[in-house]
C-alpha cells in the first residue's frame, strides 16, 4: 500500500519542486545587444511617432473650431421668420424685469400691436386694452425717472451738503484747536480736547475701510451700469427692418389676438433709437450721477457706522425700478414682459466664435473694472471737495482714542451673573475702564 501510494505521490511532489525552482530562480540579465535593440526602438518612436502625435492634436483642435457645435452648447434656436420666408438660427435675449424693461417691452411690442389692430379694424375691446398696457408701463416708466430724480435732488441738498459741511466744520476745529501756526501739535490740548471722540470717527481718516466701503459701492453701480450696456447691445445687435409688422415674432400663429412667447426680431431705426433714447440714455445717467453722488455722501460720514447704513440707504435709491415694477404692475402684465426676449439673428455658432465671444466679454470686463478703478481713484484723490486726502496726522493722533472707544468695558459671559461683576454698585464709571466709589 505505501509503495503504491509513494509511486503516485512522487510525480506530483516532483512537478512541486520544479514549478518553486522556477518561480525562486534569478532573472538572467539581458544580453546588450538585446538593450541595444530595445533603445533603438525607444528612440524610433520618441523621434517619429511622437511629432505625428502632436500634429495630430493640432489638426483635431483645428478641426474644432469650424465644426458647428449643437444648440445646447451655443444656446442657439431655430426660428420661422414670415418677413423673411424662412427658418433663421439666432440667440435670445432677456429684457430686464423692471421698469425699463417694461417701457422696453411697451414701446417695441405694444405700438407694434396697436398698429396691426388699428389697420385690421380690430374691435375698440382689443384696442383699448393694448391702449391701458401701453399707458401703464410708460407712466411706470415716468414715476420712476420722476421719482429717481427727485429723490437725487432731495438726498443732495437735505443730506449731503449738510454732512458734507458737518464733517468739514468738525475737521476745521480739529487743526484750529490743536495744532499752532506752525503745524506742530500741542499735546495738551489734544489730551483736553472736547471733540475728540467726533473727530476720530470722520471715515476718511481711515483709508482702507474708507476705501472697503467705496470700492463696494464702485462694484453695485458698476453691475446696474453693466446691465444698461448690456440692454443697448442687444437693441443694437437686432437686425433692421422697414415695416413695424415684420418687427414681432411669435410663438402662436394669432399671436397679435392671443399674445404668448414674443420674439423681437427686428427695429425699424425710429424705434431703435426711441429705445436707446427713452430708455437706455436715462437709466445711464442717473447710474453715473448716483455712482458720483453716493461717492460724496460716504465720503462725508460723520461716523463708520454712518458709512455703512449710507451705503443700505443708496441700495434703496437704487433698487426704485424693481420695487415700483414688483408692486404696481399686475401679474398678467409682468408675465407678458417676461415673456417677450430679444433675438439676435446669426450664424450657428463654431468653437472658434464662443472663443471670441468669451475673450471679448473678458476684455469689457477688464475695461469696466480699469473704468471704475479710476474712477474711484479720481474722485478721491481729485475732485472730492470734503476733505483733504492726506488724513495722516489725524488718524495718528486718533489709535489710542479708537482702541479706547473701541473696547468694552466688560468682556465676562452673562451665565450665572458673571457679567454683573463689571457693573459694581455704588461707583462712577471713566472711559478708560477705572471705576471710583462714591462717597
Amino acid at each position: 500500500f505505501w509503495l503504491k501510494l509513494m509511486n503516485r505521490v512522487s510525480p506530483i511532489c516532483w512537478l512541486l519542486f520544479l514549478v518553486r525552482r522556477a518561480h525562486h530562480s534569478p532573472t538572467m540579465p539581458p544580453d546588450s545587444r538585446d538593450l541595444e535593440r530595445a533603445d533603438a526602438q525607444v528612440a524610433g518612436m520618441t523621434n517619429s511617432e511622437e511629432p505625428a502625435r502632436h500634429m495630430s492634436a493640432r489638426e483635431s483642435y483645428a478641426a474644432t473650431l469650424d465644426e458647428e457645435l449643437d444648440t445646447d452648447l451655443t444656446g442657439q434656436s431655430k426660428v420661422w421668420i414670415a418677413a423673411l420666408g424662412c427658418e433663421v438660427w439666432g440667440t435670445e435675449a432677456d429684457l430686464d424685469e423692471n421698469a425699463y424693461g417694461a417701457a422696453a417691452v411697451a414701446l417695441i411690442k405694444d405700438i407694434t400691436k396697436l398698429h396691426y389692430q388699428i389697420y385690421n379694424d380690430v374691435p375698440w375691446e382689443g384696442i383699448s386694452l393694448t391702449i391701458v398696457r401701453l399707458c401703464t408701463a410708460m407712466g411706470i416708466m415716468l414715476v420712476n425717472l420722476i421719482f429717481q430724480a427727485t429723490i437725487l435732488y432731495y438726498i443732495y441738498t437735505f443730506v449731503v451738503e449738510p454732512s458734507v459741511k458737518n464733517v468739514q466744520v468738525m475737521y476745521a476745529e480739529f487743526r484750529a484747536g490743536i495744532f499752532d501756526e506752525h503745524g506742530k501739535v500741542d499735546d495738551e490740548a489734544w489730551a483736553n480736547y472736547p471733540g475728540k471722540s467726533a473727530v476720530c470717527q470722520i471715515t476718511m481718516s481711515n483709508l482702507n475701510f474708507y476705501f472697503g466701503i467705496l470700492v463696494l459701492w464702485s462694484l453695485l453701480m458698476m453691475d446696474e451700469l453693466r446691465k444698461c450696456e448690456r440692454v443697448a447691445r442687444d437693441i443694437a445687435a437686432i437686425r433692421h427692418v422697414d415695416k413695424l409688422e415684420d418687427q414681432l415674432c411669435y410663438s402662436h400663429r394669432n399671436g397679435y389676438d392671443v399674445d404668448g412667447v414674443c420674439l423681437v426680431v427686428g427695429l425699424t431705426t425710429f424705434m431703435r433709437w426711441t429705445v436707446l433714447l427713452t430708455v437706455c440714455v436715462p437709466r445711464a445717467i442717473i447710474g453715473f450721477v448716483l455712482l458720483f453722488l453716493g461717492y460724496q455722501w460716504l465720503a462725508s460720514s460723520g461716523s463708520f457706522a454712518d458709512m455703512t447704513l449710507n451705503a443700505m440707504a443708496l441700495e434703496f435709491v437704487k433698487n426704485i425700478d424693481e420695487i415700483l415694477y414688483d408692486a404696481v404692475l399686475p401679474r398678467q402684465l409682468k408675465q407678458d414682459i417676461a415673456d417677450t426676449n430679444v433675438f439676435k439673428i446669426e450664424q450657428r455658432k463654431t468653437k472658434k466664435d464662443l472663443d471670441a465671444a468669451e475673450w471679448k466679454a473678458y476684455k469689457r470686463t477688464c475695461l469696466w473694472v480699469g473704468f471704475m478703478i479710476g474712477g474711484l481713484v479720481t474722485f478721491s484723490v481729485v475732485v472730492q471737495t470734503v476733505l483733504p486726502f492726506d488724513l495722516t496726522e489725524l488718524n495718528a493722533l486718533c489709535t489710542v482714542q479708537r482702541t479706547e472707544s473701541q473696547t468694552p468695558i466688560c468682556t465676562h459671559m452673562t451665565f450665572s451673573g458673571w457679567s454683573e461683576d463689571c457693573y459694581p454698585y455704588g461707583s462712577h464709571y471713566y472711559a478708560d475702564g477705572s471705576h471710583e466709589e462714591e462717597v
